[in-house]
């Protein structure tokens, strides 16, 4: 999905405080302007808490029965590993650019397409004598693999089960056991380190959320295996030696 929209520069300037002159400079400079924003639906959150469980910096706030998921924004490092895990496609990733192009304000607004890591479901475990069968896990199961007549019977049908663990999470007796196999993070970016700009001042060592950055001699080196390409050393690096391109 994409959305574009198209202002005059003038109109925006006029609801702006100050030297109007001064700030269309600046504009033309600075401008473009790219972001990216990372959120949850709340009605096709299924309670499974693979999200909070996956985020590398602790991003996600805890999903509960009447709660769904939701990004920590002041935290959240934008590295779409959320994004990738959710199993039924609930969270989302914004990406947004504003330029200026003949003295008009163009905004491109779009939905990224993001691959999904695989779900497998490796055991699954039902204690029936302590199950209620309150029908709550059913109510979340994104599969309809559950079917309760509610305080009579319950049934599973693990051929239809994702292994999501959604069921586990809402159960109010605690009297369901999801193991499942999540497939690796997927490397849609690649990083690097161009040595001959790196001025060894070991920013991005600081800011990395990780620690996947170490000093190597003078300069730095990235550890891929760890990397989570969430970009914040290329945003900060004084001297762009650090680059990070989409594959």
């Amino acid at each position: 999905m994409l959305i574009e929209i198209k202002k005059p520069l003038n109109e925006i300037l006029a609801k702006i405080d100050g030297d109007k002159e001064c700030i269309s400079r600046v504009a033309q400079k600075i401008t473009p302007i790219t972001y990216k924003l990372i959120y949850v639906n709340e009605t096709k959150c299924v309670r499974c808490n693979l999200c909070y469980k996956e985020c590398p910096v602790d991003a996600i706030e805890k999903a509960k029965i009447k709660k769904p998921a939701k990004i920590i924004h002041d935290k959240c490092v934008k590295c779409e590993i959320c994004a990738q895990t959710c199993p039924v496609g609930a969270i989302y990733v914004i990406e947004g650019k504003a330029e200026i192009n003949n003295d008009e304000v163009n905004y491109e607004i779009k939905n990224k397409v993001i691959p999904h890591r695989k779900i497998r479901l490796k055991n699954y475990e039902l204690d029936e004598s302590k199950c209620i069968k309150c029908g709550i896990c059913a109510r979340y199961c994104p599969t309809d693999a559950i079917k309760v007549v509610i305080r009579k019977s319950i049934d599973v049908n693990l051929d239809s089960c994702m292994g999501c663990g959604a069921c586990a999470e809402v159960c109010p007796k605690k009297c369901i056991r999801v193991e499942s196999d999540i497939g690796e993070v997927i490397k849609t970016r690649d990083i690097e380190v161009n040595k001959d700009l790196c001025v060894g001042c070991f920013v991005c060592i600081e800011e990395c959320p990780i620690n996947a950055i170490e000093q190597e001699g003078d300069k730095v080196k990235i550890n891929k295996d760890k990397c989570i390409l969430c970009g914040r050393c290329a945003d900060v690096c004084p001297a762009n030696a650090i680059d990070m391109w989409e594959k």
